[in-house]
């Protein structure tokens, strides 16, 4: 795997990733100031996407890593 094209990747991933955070923080800011009787699930929903939104993001990379190092390794030979 071309090792420019896999960083380019995971860069695209992070943002993604931060995007998505930052976008539930937003929700469950507004969601408390405008006194929604949700908004403390809301919260609870960000803190949880901010343990899994990198997890995932993680398991994505390793699976894309894995299923192109067999494409590579068909290249060398």
């Amino acid at each position: 795997m071309d090792e420019k094209k896999f960083k380019k990747i995971r860069q695209i991933a992070a943002i993604i990733g931060i995007v998505l955070l930052v976008g539930m923080y937003l929700v469950a800011i507004i969601a408390a100031l405008g006194k929604s009787e949700n908004a403390q699930a809301v919260f609870r929903l960000a803190i949880y996407c901010t343990f899994v939104v990198p997890v995932i993001i993680y398991l994505l990379q390793l699976v894309y890593k894995l299923a192109n190092r067999n494409k590579d390794d068909k290249k060398q030979d």
